[in-house]
């Protein structure tokens, strides 16, 4: 009784190779949806980078004029003060570009070197498959928590940053040059305007139009 159980369910060597051709087309089809998932996320993330940098070049600019008018600070030096947090910005969103650019290549390499080995038939049992996923899907997770860990902090950065910049602005013809050093010198800690965080730091930037993964 056994043995005519196992039977049934034992597949056959036709059996086999179309249910290995069957898997393989399904892992195929799963990653190449993953990719194109991905670069849709890298250029709503590419878009987000633009907007916050118009947003902050805008305010950087009205604020730039409102002190040469109110507080006689000179465009020179205001410009001095305003390089070094500048740069810093610059370098965050280069990081989160090439971080971002860097996922889409290790993915579209993971599914090359996949297709490549069930094309060679290095997976010669569905249990190796699936083990191998396996593998790959731990990967994956372990770099998209990175990855959100980092769009967080860096949308943390900007928003602190925008509305720093935007307090200054209301007081419209009254900021003092002494309220905008201080301002700075909270941005350059990381507090913005005072620091204030909605602990919600592993949003992947849902608010500004990125596509959570």
């Amino acid at each position: 009784m056994r043995a005519r159980i196992q039977s049934r369910t034992r597949m056959t060597p036709v059996q086999f190779p179309v249910e290995m051709g069957r898997l393989a087309g399904e892992i195929i089809a799963s990653y190449e949806a993953r990719i194109s998932s991905v670069e849709q996320i890298v250029e709503s993330t590419h878009e987000m980078l633009e907007s916050f940098r118009g947003q902050r070049e805008a305010m950087r600019a009205r604020l730039r004029e409102t002190l040469a008018q109110a507080a006689h600070l000179r465009k020179c030096d205001f410009d001095t003060m305003m390089g070094g947090i500048l740069v810093r910005q610059e370098e965050r969103e280069r990081a989160v570009r090439e971080t971002m650019r860097g996922y889409l290549r290790e993915q579209r390499e993971t599914a090359a070197a996949l297709k490549e080995a069930l094309a060679r038939g290095e997976t010669e049992r569905i249990g190796s498959v699936k083990q191998l996923l396996k593998g790959i899907e731990t990967r994956r997770e372990e770099r998209e928590r990175e990855i959100r860990a980092l769009l967080a902090e860096f949308r943390r950065e900007q928003e602190g940053m925008s509305r720093a910049l935007q307090h200054l602005l209301s007081n419209g013809g009254s900021v003092r040059a002494k309220e905008f050093k201080a301002t700075l010198r909270a941005i350059q800690a990381g507090t913005g305007e005072g620091g204030r965080d909605d602990g919600d730091d592993m949003r992947v930037l849902s608010g500004a139009g990125v596509r959570s993964f």
